[in-house]
């Protein structure tokens, strides 16, 4: 069916051909109709019919003849035919074509396909491209250019490719830089269907106007297939058929090297909460994206321009991820107060930059195991607090040190543990400025004022931990009723009696751990499981409880081994804040615990589980958010954003980008409620989108009384594009795209590709000429018919 190669649509055609046999068949059915009957003045007819038989034969013969044309144009107008290219050069001056180029400007396109990136080799295959029709005489071109990165905004949009223009195009071309953005075809594909639907074609310089598509990609499996669950053609793939329709002639250039091995540091994160003068672990993943076992991977952890610390992974198989543990002491900033009951204008934290990356010379003969560069190093914005403030609350303070109910917590408070202990009586808790702490136990005190314990509340429920340790001076009533207020208060429990006996100390019980081990156990019970069993309790509270709240509100991670399994420790979540209630005191009257081994590692656990349970988000992934929460009562309003690149990419002491920003102000924000000196702060947020750039961002917060304060983020590459996996050939030039206008080319074949304009439709022409001819129909109908 090559003849009919000018029509879009060749099967309405056929149906217009077989509709021409309609006029036929309705004229013989007519002729049927009459009966034939003989009467007398029959023959006078037969002598008038004889001399107009010849007239009215020809007339009904035009009018047959007219309505089979306008069937045949019907179907023509159906099949939309179109001026094939040698006959659309004879009847206009030069074929015009738009060539839309895609650019895949992806960090997997910094991969090497023998002396230059694919993306460079993408953007001189175009400048190539651009130059050569520059100089022909034959046809009138127009460029269009969209990068993966930004879809929705073409960096050149149908300019005209002339001897005049091209320099100017090329030096656009040259500015296009690398994204740090994963290639979303989908998205991109999706734009161009758009764009070109909506161009128009009919008037002025668009009449006639032929468009290419040229997709520039390295053939990522990851962009291009379906998952195997989903089966079927990908989304992208989809896409691009349904783009090549709209098309001439649509290419796929491959710009993908052979070469799909690659290393990343795939993972960067503290263990520990971060706070000066305490040692933290951070943990880095290392992942083997290639075919072959790399080995002796040498890590590099640097903290701002401190020198590097060195560790080794031994090896990575294919496919694997392997991780491997820096530890490292932040130093307690100059100046920092020594108690945190002291206010201060000094920052609570200070920002550190950490970056870990693979030292390439460890590799030597491996280094085609990483084919991809930028993607061996990750970036971590430690925001390090200078202490961990906690307040000891003793309800029975005593000359003896031992014998006070604070002595043991206090003693955790030692150089490399980060802890602030501040003691203070009972009526300090009503008093002191609950801000300036993160934990507060409450030991052996029975009786807070119910204003400030709505104080108290709304401090929990804003972020704050509380630790209850009732002890022998707490009257079981007034602590249910500040405390426990009939299930309405801070703690689940109601206490109901003291069960043992510490003075005989003649009978014991020990502690029995839940099966779900609580995080404030789990190194212990890793250590020793059976420590915490070995324990003896001479006296504790037995209590009441709702059954069906556990596991729901609260959790019991630890209880007796008493009849009734009595609960020794309780962790509730509140609002964003923690509860947790010890059912023995923190002294040594009652049990061994606080001076057993168990008793520090516990609550050195239990601390890092309550302050660092909500760790800022520090990191953000490109196309993220930055999101920072802002106090007006104490910040401006206004807050700068700047971006410093890692030194591998620009000068790290330069600022690329520095950007103002008005607050943002939430839909629930809310003066907050409860603690009177903070009665009138207004909590704002401040958010930055599409963060489009790896590297280190830093938010400038400025006080009323001038001074600024840096607050530290970071962005990294999404892992997805560490894989370098290609699509096999057999699936590239084969069953990957269904469309037969879609050809797969490498940039040499580009050139020899030859591109015919084949859409110079004329079915405006043919709705005129079928308006014609039924025109014409009727009105030779009416007039053969009055001569008769």
């Amino acid at each position: 069916m090559g003849w009919l190669s000018f029509l879009m649509n060749p099967a309405m055609l056929g149906l217009g051909a077989l509709a021409v046999l309609s006029p036929i068949l309705i004229h013989l059915l007519n002729r049927r109709r009459f009966k034939i009957v003989e009467w007398a003045a029959m023959k006078f007819l037969f002598e008038a019919e004889k001399k107009n038989r010849r007239r009215v034969r020809l007339e009904n013969f035009i009018l047959l003849l007219l309505r089979c044309l306008a069937m045949i144009l019907i179907g023509l107008l159906l099949a939309r035919p179109f001026l094939p290219s040698s006959v659309a050069e004879l009847l206009q001056e030069a074929q015009k074509f738009e060539r839309v180029v895609l650019l895949d400007d992806s960090l997997s396109q910094r991969v090497l396909n023998g002396n230059e990136t694919s993306f460079e080799l993408s953007k001189n295959s175009i400048k190539q491209m651009i130059t050569s029709l520059a100089d022909q005489a034959d046809t009138e071109d127009w460029l269009t250019v969209v990068v993966t990165s930004r879809p929705d905004d073409p960096v050149i949009e149908n300019l005209p490719v002339t001897k005049s223009t091209v320099a100017g195009l090329i030096e656009t071309l040259d500015k296009i830089e690398y994204a740090d953005s994963v290639a979303n075809y989908s998205e991109s594909l999706d734009f161009l269907r758009g764009y070109v639907a909506s161009r128009p074609s009919g008037d002025g310089d668009q009449a006639g106007m032929n468009r290419v598509l040229y997709v520039f990609s390295d053939m990522r499996k990851r962009d291009w297939t379906a998952d195997e669950e989903q089966g079927g053609q990908s989304e992208p793939a989809q896409l691009l058929d349904e783009l090549a329709d709209s098309t001439i002639s649509s290419f796929v250039i491959d710009v993908g090297g052979t070469m799909d091995n690659n290393l990343a540091v795939t993972a960067l994160e503290p263990l520990d909460l971060q706070v000066a003068d305490k040692i933290i672990g951070f943990r880095a993943a290392v992942t083997n994206f290639g075919e072959r076992t790399a080995t002796d991977i040498r890590l590099a952890f640097q903290v701002n321009d401190a020198a590097p610390e060195y560790e080794t992974i031994g090896s990575v198989a294919p496919g694997e991820t392997e991780e491997i543990l820096f530890r490292y002491v932040f130093n307690r900033p100059a100046g920092t107060p020594g108690s945190f009951g002291v206010e201060d204008d000094l920052p609570d934290f200070k920002n550190y930059r950490i970056t870990v990356e693979i030292d390439r010379s460890s590799l030597g003969e491996q280094l085609a195991n990483d084919q991809l560069i930028d993607d061996s190093s990750m970036l971590f914005a430690s925001r390090v607090l200078n202490g961990t403030p906690v307040l000891l609350v003793d309800g029975h303070s005593s000359g003896i040190s031992e014998r006070s109910e604070t002595h043991y917590l206090k003693a955790l408070g030692l150089a490399g543990t980060g802890l602030e202990m501040t003691v203070g009586s009972i009526s300090d808790l009503e008093t002191d400025s609950l801000s300036n702490y993160s934990v507060i136990f409450v030991c052996n005190v029975d009786s807070v004022t119910s204003e400030r314990m709505k104080t108290i509340a709304s401090w929990v429920e804003d972020g704050g931990a509380l630790v209850i340790m009732p002890g022998d001076q707490v009257r079981i009533p007034e602590f249910n009723r500040t405390f426990f207020n009939n299930g309405k208060g801070l703690s689940p429990l109601e206490l109901k009696t003291v069960a043992g006996n510490a003075l005989t100390l003649d009978s014991w019980v020990n502690f029995e751990i839940d099966p779900k081990v609580h995080p404030a156990l789990e190194f212990i019970v890793g250590v020793d499981a059976t420590s915490l069993s070995r324990v003896e309790i001479f006296s504790w509270f037995t209590s009441g409880y709702d059954e069906e709240l556990v596991g729901k509100e609260f959790d019991i991670p630890m209880r007796f081994s008493d009849p009734q399994n009595s609960p020794a420790m309780v962790d509730r979540p509140y609002g964003d804040g923690r509860v947790i209630v010890f059912t023995i005191p923190g002294d040594g009257d009652w049990t061994q615990w606080p001076a057993h081994a168990t008793f520090s590692l516990v609550m050195f656990d239990l601390l890092d589980y309550l302050v660092g349970g909500s760790p800022d988000e520090t990191v953000v992934r490109i196309g993220g958010t930055i999101v920072h929460p802002v106090d007006l009562s104490a910040y401006s309003e206004r807050v700068k954003l700047m971006f410093d690149a890692p030194a591998e990419s620009v000068d790290s002491d330069s600022d690329i980008a520095a950007t103002d920003k008005l607050m943002v102000q939430e839909d629930n924000a809310v003066p907050k409620a409860g603690e009177e000196e903070d009665s009138n702060s207004e909590l704002y947020q401040v958010s930055f989108d599409r963060i489009d750039r790896r590297g280190f961002y830093e938010l400038e917060l400025t006080r009323h009384s001038g001074e600024t304060e840096p607050v530290l983020f970071a962005s990294n590459f999404d892992a997805a594009e560490s894989d370098l996996e290609r699509i096999p050939d057999e699936l590239i030039r084969g069953d990957l795209f269904s469309s037969d206008k879609i050809r797969v080319v490498s940039t040499e074949e580009l050139d020899q590709q030859a591109v015919e304009g084949g859409s110079t439709e004329i079915w405006p022409f043919i709705l005129f000429l079928l308006f014609a001819v039924l025109m014409t129909e009727q009105f030779l109908g009416w007039w053969f018919g009055s001569r008769r």
